[in-house]
């Protein structure tokens, strides 16, 4: 076995320890049990391939001791036939020269049949080895995509509550500001008559759990031959009443002055009398829009069993409407 596969093995095993050791820091699988166990026979063989390593290395050193004694051996022979080929030496005649080198015969060095079932074992060892290390990775490797993938499970079911959440506390949210939100309207329209004119003023309630803040409240009126234009623009003419509505709470505010021959007029269908109008109002709860309500009624007079102005309201044009079934109008009292 050589030194450099040796050190292969030695990194490998490296290796191993450290996404062992990774692998119990992050995720709870293995058990402790069995990560101690695997280390300990991961320690194990690197003690048996270690004492392993120290034979090979000193079955090398004796082969190397036996191959410089082989050389020795070969060159004292090689000396003596050299020795035993020269001719003896005569007084008168010089030396013949020397004959040429011989190539050098390479020697084989036969091993041992202990030796080589040495070498056997050691690499049957190290399969058996590798074999199991190649094993261990694979079954950590195997539990770390499991663990991630059983990590992306729980976060796609975490988001999937964290919205549900969000969404069940937006829509708790919402119910309970329109459960306890101020929501003002014109419960009726009351009316007198005074000389020559007669007095509608509106009765505004305050139906929710909390006040009403800049409530503005704005009326008019108006009598026209026939129905109103689909573009009427309804106007007011003077600035809006500014009052307070508390929670149940009612006000009149709003009252409107209509002459009698105007009402008479009416009475008699030569003309059509109408009144409109309208209220702005806020709630106490931050980030909600402004609100507003608006009615238009047809007054429909009529004389009474004792010859007294009776006044019947009924609801006309689109104009009857509130914040939340109709379109914001583009007027400066809603900014």
């Amino acid at each position: 076995m050589s030194k450099v596969r040796i050190v292969r093995l030695g990194l490998g095993l490296a290796v191993i320890l450290a996404v062992t050791g990774i692998a119990e820091a992050q995720a709870p699988a293995p058990t402790p049990t069995v990560t101690q166990r695997l280390r300990q026979q991961v320690e194990q063989q690197q003690r048996q391939i270690e004492q392993q390593q120290r034979q090979i290395e000193q079955q090398q050193r004796q082969l190397e001791q036996r191959q410089r004694e082989i050389e020795q051996r070969d060159r004292e022979i090689e000396l003596q036939r050299r020795q035993q080929q020269a001719p003896p030496q005569r007084a008168v005649q010089p030396a013949p020269p020397p004959p040429p080198p011989q190539a050098t015969v390479p020697v084989t060095v036969q091993r041992s049949a202990d030796e080589r079932t040495a070498e056997q074992q050691d690499r049957d060892a190290r399969s058996a080895l590798n074999t199991r290390l190649l094993l261990l990775a694979s079954v950590l490797a195997a539990v770390g995509l499991l663990l991630f993938i059983a990590f992306g499970v729980q976060a796609y079911y975490l988001w999937l509550a964290l919205r549900a959440m969000r969404r069940t506390a937006s829509l708790g949210d919402r119910n309970l500001t329109l459960t306890q939100r101020a929501f003002v309207f014109p419960r009726r329209l009351d009316w007198t008559v005074a000389g020559d004119s007669v007095t509608i003023v509106p009765s505004w309630e305050n139906n929710g759990a909390t006040p009403a803040r800049s409530l503005r409240i704005s009326t008019n009126w108006r009598s026209l031959h026939g129905d109103l234009p689909a573009d009427f623009p309804y106007n007011y003419q003077r600035a809006p009443d500014r009052v307070f509505l508390g929670p149940k709470a009612a006000s009149e505010v709003g009252a409107l002055t209509i002459p009698l021959r105007d009402v008479q007029a009416a009475a008699d269908r030569r003309v059509q009398l109408y009144v409109w109008g309208r209220a702005t109002y806020e709630d106490i709860f931050e980030g909600t829009e402004p609100h507003f309500i608006e009615f238009c009624y047809q007054v429909e007079p009529s004389a009474g069993p004792s010859g007294a102005v009776k006044l019947t309201f009924t609801h006309h044009g689109p104009y009857n409407r509130a914040d939340g079934d109709s379109m914001r109008p583009n007027d400066p009292d809603f900014r």
